[in-house]
């Protein structure tokens, strides 16, 4: 019997097509950096670093609507932004019980566990005239635009930066307050 060369070689792992490390075969998304792995079928919507949003996330958020100190958040595939007031932080997550006092945008009613979404995944504060974002330790990380963040360390955004946790995109916009952005 004439084995095929493909044959004798099983591959039993996946390179990461983004940071091209090892992943077992069995895996859907790298270990690493939380890429989805070629293979999968899915009908999740993935934003690849070479999209670019700047100025487009005003076509999903109405600027008028967003609070005075707070921000407008459009979620990929949710019809309707939510539009927050953040007097000192927002933790993104799911929530894990009504005994949490921290403000959290619960994303569980999105497939956020499927996504790879962290009980307490990120934080947004404020940060002056703007806002920033801290990736709080996720198990499956963050992105702000195309650039992974460090756990706990602390990223200034631009109103109509996209943030990803795991594979949930979110759109994120704000307005600088008039008062604030003159006493810088």
């Amino acid at each position: 019997m004439n084995v095929s060369w493909k044959s004798k070689c099983m591959i039993t792992e996946k390179f990461c097509p983004v940071c091209h490390n090892l992943n077992k075969d069995t895996a859907f998304i790298c270990g690493t950096c939380s890429s989805e792995l070629e293979g999968k079928s899915t009908n999740h919507v993935i934003i690849t670093e070479h999209v670019s949003l700047t100025g487009d996330a005003s076509a999903f958020i109405d600027t008028t609507l967003i609070p005075e100190g707070g921000v407008g958040i459009y979620i990929a595939g949710v019809p309707k932004p939510y539009y927050l007031s953040i007097s000192k932080e927002l933790i993104l997550g799911r929530k894990l019980d009504d005994a949490t006092v921290e403000t959290v945008l619960d994303l569980t009613g999105l497939a956020a566990f499927n996504m790879g979404v962290s009980r307490r995944h990120a934080m947004i504060r404020r940060s002056g005239s703007d806002f920033e974002v801290l990736d709080l330790a996720s198990r499956n990380g963050s992105w702000l635009n195309a650039m992974r963040l460090v756990p706990d360390k602390p990223y200034r955004f631009a109103s109509g930066s996209l943030l990803r946790l795991a594979q949930m995109p979110l759109f994120i916009m704000y307005n600088v307050a008039d008062n604030v952005a003159r006493k810088k």
